[in-house]
Formats: structure tokens, C-alpha cells, sequence
């Protein structure tokens, strides 16, 4: 089974209340993306405080694309996230991350770049909910789609049968099929889906990509 999570990326409270009101009642999980402006040079609305005005409606994945994640988690520990998601890159000690999300009870992800070699995250696996491979350079929508990605999926895919693999970043209908076949089971998308004036079948267009 395929998931679908669109992707939330505003530099507003408003713009990301916006979103939440199109998603309603057609998906009952997104992927919210937190940049800090130094791990990606763009920065993103990152007021946890106001997560809580979004309501319980939606659950949300906390992609963090921001340095020194593991000081961050506290503040994303809210009711309406089912998991924070951070990057390999961005922390010295994944272990440790790994284990402070842990404690919060929230459920584990683990993102990697482009340039990143998936065998980074061998060891980590069984520790995680999700592995999280980054499609574009993170930061920003409406980037192209790198199609490399595709054979880091078939890789991971290849070591392990079970770790859930997402893709984030230029995913659409024209990639989704390769995407799928190659061994990914979560695939986020924010431009195409919000692009489309009926959301909910542009996120049924994705699922059933196979």
C-alpha cells in the first residue's frame, strides 16, 4: 500500500492554516517542512507554539530541514504530530536524535540528500519508522525531480524488505509509477497536489500510480 503525505512548505501561519483548510477531510496525514534558513538557505514559518490552532484533523510528519535537530524536538513534540522527521546531515550524533525522538513517543524519520549514499543509514535502519529520500535539493517546491533517486530507492529497497521508503521532492503522476515499482511506499508531494483544483483526486492519481 502506498501513502500519500502532501507537503506543507510556507513562510506564513496563514498560508500553512490555508493548506490545512484543502486537506480537510481528504487526507488524515501531511508532511509539514520546517526550514531553519542555514541548513537550506530558505526559512519557513517555525512557530511551534501555534501548531496546536491547526486542530487534531490533520496529523503531522515534522520534516525538519534545520541544523542541530535533536535541540528542536521538544518544541515539534505536539499533539498533532505523529512523527518528526530529521536529516542525516544535519546532526553529528543520529544515534542520539534517533533516541530523544524516541522518548517523546512520536514515530522516527530519517532524511537523506541527494548526495547522501543510502548506505549511511544501514545501521539506523531498524531504529526508524521511515526512510525519507530526498527527490531535489530540500528547501524550496517546484524544484525538478532528480531522477537518481529512483536507484537510491531500488538500493535501499534491495537491503531491506521492510523499512518504509518515502520519496520527497518533484514527486508526480510521470514519476510516481518508477518511484513505486522501485520500492517506495510513501510518497510526498507538495506542488503537484496543490496545483491541482481537485486535491483529492490528484492524491487517488498518485496512489494508484502502480
Amino acid at each position: 500500500m502506498v501513502e500519500v503525505l502532501p507537503a506543507i512548505l510556507e513562510k506564513t501561519f496563514e498560508k500553512v492554516q490555508e493548506k490545512c483548510a484543502l486537506l480537510r477531510g481528504v487526507v488524515p496525514r501531511a508532511q509539514l517542512d520546517i526550514a531553519d534558513g542555514v541548513f537550506v538557505p530558505e526559512k519557513s514559518w517555525n512557530e511551534a507554539s501555534k501548531l496546536f490552532e491547526l486542530g487534531n484533523e490533520i496529523m503531522f510528519d515534522v520534516h525538519l530541514m534545520a541544523e542541530k535537530p535533536e535541540l528542536l524536538i521538544s518544541e515539534w513534540n505536539q499533539e498533532n504530530v505523529f512523527r518528526i522527521t530529521f536529516h542525516h546531515e544535519a546532526t553529528y550524533d543520529v544515534l542520539r536524535t534517533i533516541k530523544i525522538i524516541k522518548e517523546t513517543g512520536k514515530e522516527v524519520g530519517i532524511a537523506l540528500n541527494i548526495e547522501t549514499p543510502v548506505t549511511m543509514v544501514y545501521d539506523v535502519l531498524e531504529l526508524v519508522d521511515v526512510a525519507l529520500l530526498m527527490g531535489v535539493l530540500p528547501g524550496a517546491q517546484k524544484r525538478e525531480f532528480n531522477p537518481r533517486v529512483i536507484e537510491r530507492v531500488k538500493e535501499l529497497r534491495e537491503h531491506s524488505k521492510t523499512v518504509n521508503i518515502g520519496v520527497d521532492g518533484g514527486v508526480r503522476p510521470i514519476v510516481a509509477p518508477s518511484l513505486i515499482e522501485a520500492g517506495a511506499n510513501v510518497l510526498v508531494s507538495g506542488s503537484y497536489i496543490f496545483e491541482e483544483s481537485d486535491i483529492k483526486k490528484a492524491v487517488h492519481t498518485l496512489c494508484q500510480s502502480q
